[in-house]
């Protein structure tokens, strides 16, 4: 499958939300808004148009459905958040995700919890990429 084109903003990330969380069904546009609508002012036409957007590139596709046109996404939302904070990484950060975890650092009180919830991560990453022949 084919990667969707460019970065989401903070808007369109939404909509992904709204179609991620309808299902493997999909949403309409109606249902999309509806969703954001509870959560912002958005008119319908901006959500539609949104929508087309976000299709165009690859983002969302069309299922078959009975009656109006339902939108599934094209990528489930761990793909999509991948992507996507690979994309942030590499544009802000020169590629380098320990300067983007030491910004975060930087100034910041880390809950214990959260550390130890970091390093199980890093250390699963670390044993998958040896499993899959990679450096560490």
């Amino acid at each position: 499958m084919p990667k969707p084109q460019g970065t989401l903003t903070a808007a369109q990330y939404q909509i992904m939300r709204g179609v991620w969380e309808a299902g493997a069904e999909g949403a309409t546009v109606a249902e999309i808004w509806q969703r954001i609508a509870g959560e912002r002012t958005v008119t319908r036409t901006t959500v539609l148009n949104q929508v087309d957007r976000l299709e165009k590139r690859g983002w969302l596709k069309r299922a078959a459905a009975e009656g109006a046109i339902h939108f599934v996404a094209a990528r489930d939302r761990q793909a999509a958040d991948a992507q996507l904070a690979a994309e942030f990484v590499d544009g802000f950060f020169g590629g380098s995700t320990s300067r983007l975890f030491m910004s975060l650092a930087d100034g910041r009180d880390i809950k214990e919890a959260d550390l130890q919830r970091l390093r199980k991560l890093l250390a699963d990453a670390a044993r998958e990429r040896r499993a899959k022949g990679g450096r560490s």
